[in-house]
């Protein structure tokens, strides 16, 4: 399994997304490769960062999509397309074949993927012809449920990948379930998974969002791993636990102790 670390580890919209800054601190991550996560201020740029991210020479596998597209989908479906080909195309510039989305997301959560759904086979039209993987992920939800939404994704369009997130499953208590489903198994359509860690308490007494690094909260990772293995998943899994602090500064070795330890949890 590949080890790639997400550059939302080391930034962050809307103070810290800059695209050299980006550059900057990805010229440091001791990974197999990059996850590139696309921001909205990153519209009307894409194509110089893309350049940008090519020169570096470092792999960059897997992109995330901007993550107001799935909202869109509800408030603007033209704009949510319209992104999600510019989106689609910085992909296919940098030379990584996923792209993780969120096809639903606040503020309407899960609570109109009727639409979604109906939209998602357009936006694989629009993946597949810049020959591009689509992955779906496993992200919060207020009606439902990620694995429930999930396998609504994959009977709507067979075409579609998931990407599975530790923390957002876990939330939700279905991380065990997740390895357990056959149908999610059965098709080999997992080909992506985010690393974060879990507790109950999801904000700081200031109200601050609480990224855990793994060995920080309650996943127990070695033998989530093991049964990913064991259902035959060998793809990558990046580390998506944002490192920054609040004056923006990164904290390094707390990131990099984190992919120190996914490496030799997957060896």
């Amino acid at each position: 399994m590949p080890v790639l670390c997400s550059t939302g580890v080391f930034t962050q919209e809307p103070e810290w997304d800059d695209p050299a800054l980006v550059i900057e601190r990805a010229l440091l991550v001791p990974a197999d490769g990059l996850e590139i996560l696309v921001y909205n201020d990153w519209y009307g740029e894409l194509d110089d960062v893309a350049r940008r991210l090519r020169e570096l020479d470092r792999p960059c596998p897997v992109t995330h999509a901007e993550k107001s597209i799935g909202p869109l989908l509800i408030d603007d479906p033209a704009t949510a397309f319209r992104h999600f080909e510019a989106n689609c195309r910085f992909t296919r510039a940098i030379g990584a074949r996923t792209l993780v989305l969120h096809l639903w997301g606040l503020p309407h959560s899960d609570g109109q993927l009727d639409a979604q759904l109906d939209a998602l086979p357009g936006l694989l039209d629009v993946a597949d012809n810049h020959g591009l993987r689509l992955a779906v992920e496993t992200i919060p939800c207020q009606v439902h449920d990620p694995l429930t939404n999930i396998r609504r994704v994959l009977a709507r369009d067979e075409r579609a990948w998931v990407a599975l997130d530790t923390e957002f499953l876990a939330m939700h208590g279905q991380l065990d379930a997740a390895s357990e489903a056959d149908w999610l198994w059965a098709s080999s359509r997992v080909c992506h998974v985010h690393v974060k860690d879990f507790d109950e308490m999801q904000a700081d007494a200031d109200g601050h969002r609480r990224y855990l690094h793994p060995g920080e909260g309650s996943v127990d990772f070695p033998p989530f791993l093991r049964r990913l293995v064991s259902r035959g998943y060998d793809g990558p899994m990046s580390l998506e636990a944002c490192a920054l602090d609040e004056d923006g500064t990164v904290d390094f070795p707390r990131a990099w102790r984190s992919l120190s330890l996914l490496r030799e949890l997957v060896q």
